[in-house]
């Protein structure tokens, strides 16, 4: 179906796609760089970021000949879901390890790239949350006088963004960021040892909950991933941890929380597995 092949950067087909995106290449050519450095696969003057983008190029010539669709805006997830077609393509295992596999290394680089680029506004919206959650005096009688209105137990079709203080992002359903509280005791996920203050509000331990599949990535999946089995609730420390620390500790915290969640997520109509999550997280 795919006319795989070797395509010089010097053949128009190439300069042509490269300057029609070159405003997005630059943009996942930066970020390639800083997820390589930060991931200790290569020196500030590698030429792995280069060659990411220039695969991508590739990735996106294959894609826009073959199903004679122009591709809009790079950084959506509506262009990660055509990209990754190309996976399922029977000779593209061959094509790809012929590549030394790096077809299949710029598709993860670029799927982390787009759940970067739409970060920003949800993060936003899940520290809110947060913020009004710890102002709950009695959560678990909210999660009793809803529990049968609101909780998420079968696929549902994700909500629409809504628009808040002039961002844009999905709405939190806050019964199920309460009920994933309840379901872990108020304790820590990762580490049931760590020790944590008392909320002044409700007389609870402090946790915060966390998107195990990130809120960013809403738009890869129709169904909606705010439910409580994807809320994970761990200790500030830890919460901080999934977010910033290096990607050792960050990958073991991931893996070990998916591995007790993955049995959940196809009751919910998603489909996830552990590269892919890891990839969300800029791990690959």
């Amino acid at each position: 179906m795919y006319n795989f092949r070797v395509i010089s950067a010097n053949e128009d087909i190439f300069i042509k796609t490269k300057y029609r995106f070159i405003s997005e290449l630059e943009d996942f050519k930066e970020f390639a760089q800083t997820l390589t450095v930060d991931a200790g696969k290569a020196k500030v003057k590698s030429g792995k970021a280069s060659s990411y983008t220039r695969y991508l190029i590739r990735l996106i010539i294959f894609y826009c000949e073959t199903h004679r669709d122009n591709l809009e805006e790079l950084s959506s997830f509506e262009a990660v879901k055509k990209l990754e077609k190309i996976r399922l393509d029977e000779s593209f295992k061959a094509f790809n390890q012929e590549s030394n596999r790096f077809y299949s290394a710029t598709l993860s680089c670029y799927l982390a790239y787009v759940t970067f680029k739409n970060s920003y506004d949800e993060e936003i919206m899940d520290n809110q949350i947060i913020s009004s959650l710890n102002n709950f005096e009695n959560q678990a009688q909210v999660v009793k006088e809803n529990k049968s209105t609101y909780l998420v137990r079968v696929p549902q079709s994700r909500a629409s963004k809504r628009k808040n203080n002039n961002v844009y992002s999905y709405p939190r359903n806050y019964v199920e960021a309460i009920e994933a509280r309840r379901r872990c005791g108020w304790i820590c996920e990762f580490n049931q040892e760590h020790k944590t203050f008392i909320n002044i509000k409700d007389g609870k331990p402090y946790v915060e909950g966390h998107h195990l599949i990130p809120m960013a990535v809403q738009d890869y999946y129709d169904n909606t991933i705010d439910f409580a089995d994807n809320i994970i609730c761990l200790c500030p420390t830890c919460h901080r941890k999934i977010h910033y620390a290096v990607q050792s500790e960050k990958k073991e915290m991931l893996i070990k929380i998916f591995n007790e969640r993955e049995k959940f997520y196809l009751q919910h109509g998603i489909e996830i597995d552990r590269k892919t999550l890891l990839s969300f997280y800029g791990i690959f």
